[in-house]
């Protein structure tokens, strides 16, 4: 069972190690502190430095499978620290106020999270098939945002072939572990079998954002949209 994220530690002067308690102290402030990026991801995901995550029931990982449903846990130095939460805390997940009743995380009503935005951009024209490419379209984050979600979507689906597959770059890196994909004969990645994973949340302001197209099939596919979901930092 994790350590409970409070009370804070207390040492008394001359405590041996007293270094220990406080970096605990340190990362609970920041967990506290800081926005969880979701609640529902079961696969641990590649670590991000000051990533934070609420651990959902079935987790899976190295580390995640040894936390317990419900555990606040944060990216730091390496590694995933997991801390209990107690009963009335709340925190801010992008997008609401989440709430711990004892047993679950619960969205407080009109808890004034930050309103969720989109930004959507088009990779293509409407009736031209699409191709493998880097930079289909370059464009600049008009703020710094944090991202909950990312989704793509066609006007046309393809019907057979190798999954499309979409990437997303911030200055050249791509901030996915687990690329965007559509399913053949489907037109979102929303039902995809295998939903992306972000690797990179926090998108500076000004910076540069590309599309690449890593994969396609039959070449029916046409007209790719990508979307950036989030708030803004």
């Amino acid at each position: 069972m994790s350590t409970p994220i409070l009370p804070f530690a207390v040492w008394e002067a001359g405590t041996n190690q007293a270094s220990i308690p406080a970096n605990d102290n340190a990362l609970r402030s920041e967990i506290l502190a800081g926005r969880i990026i979701s609640k529902t991801t079961t696969a641990q995901p590649a670590g991000v430095e000051g990533a934070i995550y609420i651990i959902p029931a079935g987790a899976t990982g190295a580390m995640w499978a040894t936390f317990t449903a419900g555990d606040l846990a944060l990216f730091r130095g390496g590694t995933w620290y997991a801390f209990a939460p107690v009963t009335g805390l709340v925190v801010h997940m992008l997008g609401s106020l989440q709430q711990w009743t004892g047993s679950a995380w619960e969205e407080m009503a009109g808890g004034g999270g930050g309103a969720l935005q989109s930004i959507c951009v088009a990779a293509s024209d409407e009736t031209t098939a699409l191709t493998v490419g880097a930079g289909k379209v370059t464009f600049r984050m008009p703020y710094a945002f944090a991202l909950s979600g990312v989704r793509a979507s066609l006007t046309t689906a393809q019907a057979s072939g190798s999954l499309l597959t979409v990437d997303i770059n911030e200055s050249g890196a791509s901030i996915l572990s687990t690329k965007l994909t559509i399913d053949n004969t489907e037109k979102t990645s929303t039902t995809a079998a295998a939903p992306p994973v972000i690797s990179d949340v926090n998108l500076a302001d000004d910076a540069e954002i590309t599309i690449d197209i890593d994969q396609v099939g039959d070449g029916s596919a046409k007209g790719l949209k990508v979307y950036l979901i989030g708030e803004p930092a």
